[in-house]
């Protein structure tokens, strides 16, 4: 009896080595199928246009992003350039020409769902030096298909930064086929968002991007990006994230008159 005991201890021993190991191959072979780390860690900004499908049509779009924090998503709607997010560093902020046509500071909890996103390196680059914490949670099907489930708790301990994250990686080719968060703030928090990635293309300098996203929640789809081109690793000018300062002051001023 306590032969089988220690086997038994052993095997789960092993199991768990095996299953630490796994975590690790599997990012590895992900890292490897979008182009390798060294081009990851190259990689210092995107542009990229595409349109983003809605009932009432398709309305182009502009995604600029930089190392190692800078996002700015650019929407036309009707011929209105509507800054959906921005985040320069240093403030997160919106645009929308339909409610006066001034830019604003986004309140806290929005922002660091922003600051969160315009992080522009792989988080599974590096993953333990970044303070994240990354587990297998085994396999599960995501439309029929087979994927690793893995959890990224980013920045674990940080109550400012910390979140989690689930990333469905195809068993087969490698890629991300779904990642999965749940809302913190606003009317629909706790409800779980899915964000589908699929029709993978190589860009120039040889890494392989998501060319379609599609957002649901509760089973709807909410959000639709199809991108037409991306470039990476172009100078950006910090002008085309800044916080347009000014605009705040004179809506200030007018406030408090």
């Amino acid at each position: 009896m306590k032969k089988v005991v220690l086997i038994f201890m052993a095997s789960a021993v092993c199991l768990l080595g095996v299953n630490a190991q796994t975590v690790d191959e599997i990012i590895g072979k992900y890292h490897q199928s979008i182009g390798g780390v060294d081009k990851l860690k190259s990689h210092t900004s995107t542009k990229a246009i595409g349109k983003a499908p809605t009932p009432q049509g398709d309305f182009p779009f502009e995604f600029y992003q930089e190392k190692p924090n800078k996002i700015k998503v650019v929407i036309d709607i009707m011929g209105q350039k509507m800054v959906a997010q921005a985040y320069d560093g240093q403030t997160a902020w919106m645009l929308n020409p339909f409610t006066g046509g001034i830019a604003e500071k986004l309140p806290d909890e929005q922002a660091k769902s922003v600051v969160s996103d315009a992080e522009l390196e792989d988080p599974f680059l590096d993953y333990s030096s970044k303070g994240h914490e990354v587990t297998l949670e085994g396999i599960e099907d995501v439309q029929g298909v087979p994927c690793h489930k893995i959890r990224l708790i980013k920045y674990k301990g940080n109550a400012d930064k910390e979140s989690t994250q689930f990333f469905y990686f195809d068993k087969e080719t490698s890629m991300p086929i779904m990642t999965k968060t749940s809302v913190k703030v606003g009317d629909q928090a706790g409800q779980e968002i899915e964000t589908y990635l699929s029709d993978y293309q190589e860009v120039e300098g040889g890494m392989i991007m998501p060319f379609s996203f599609e957002v649901k929640m509760a089973g709807q789809v909410v959000q639709s990006m199809v991108f037409e081109k991306i470039t990476i690793n172009e100078d950006i000018p910090d002008e085309e994230f800044r916080f347009p300062e000014e605009e705040q002051k004179e809506q200030e001023e007018a406030e408090a008159e």
